[in-house]
């Protein structure tokens, strides 16, 4: 699920700040290593790419969604939190040979969803974005593999994730990497039929759950 989006920047600025490239990536090559603050723009482009896709009424709207996730996504980053990590899959463009982002996922330490002040703060995953010319390539299975071992290291042993319920690939992911329901979880917008209700999933994480990425792999864990 994408985190929401605040923003009071004004769109002329919005469309001069980000733009989004094509690239020609080798994705078979990829690393995930933590995200930085000059590859936030990169991070930004797949997640709107991803969740905002610029269709119908939402391509007026793409400029201003992708400045806000950037803006978000760097005050995140810049916040300081201990269990706070912004992870990115990165390849080698074929031609220019630059690190491209093609994937995307949060850790952190909060409470899921937005009524939640009596619940207490869990490791949750949001904001798993890959490319959508590298899909069904393993980026998403590694970025959450990566985020699993991350916080394992931290001492935490349950990961919480929300997921759409109509998002059947998505739920296919998760579903094979261990990720049980444990709640249906309506929204007014699903109450009056405008879009599915949530899903909330949980893993309970131990070494033997989680897969490390093989040192002869050519998907390499860069240290956190």
């Amino acid at each position: 699920m994408l985190i929401p989006l605040v923003t009071n920047t004004m769109v002329p600025l919005i469309i001069r700040s980000l733009v989004s490239l094509p690239v020609d990536v080798d994705s078979v090559s990829f690393c995930v290593r933590p995200a930085a603050v000059n590859d936030l723009q990169q991070v930004a482009d797949v997640l709107v790419s991803s969740f905002y896709p610029p269709l119908g009424w939402q391509r007026w709207f793409h400029p201003l969604f992708r400045f806000s996730i950037y803006e978000d996504l760097k005050q995140r980053l810049q916040g300081g939190h201990q269990h706070y990590r912004c992870l990115t899959a990165i390849a080698p463009d074929r031609k220019s040979r630059r690190n491209v982002v093609i994937g995307t996922v949060e850790l952190s330490y909060r409470r899921q969803g937005l009524w939640t002040f009596n619940r207490p703060q869990q490791m949750y995953i949001s904001n798993l974005a890959v490319r959508e010319n590298c899909r069904r390539q393993g980026i998403a299975r590694r970025l959450l593999q990566n985020a699993e071992q991350l916080s394992l290291e931290w001492g935490f042993r349950e990961l919480y994730l929300h997921v759409m319920a109509d998002n059947t690939r998505a739920r296919r992911l998760y579903q094979n990497m261990g990720y049980q329901l444990q709640q249906v979880e309506p929204t007014l917008f699903s109450l009056l039929s405008l879009q599915p209700s949530r899903l909330l999933l949980k893993k309970v994480l131990s070494p033997q759950t989680v897969a490390y990425p093989s040192s002869s792999s050519a998907v390499r864990r860069i240290p956190y």
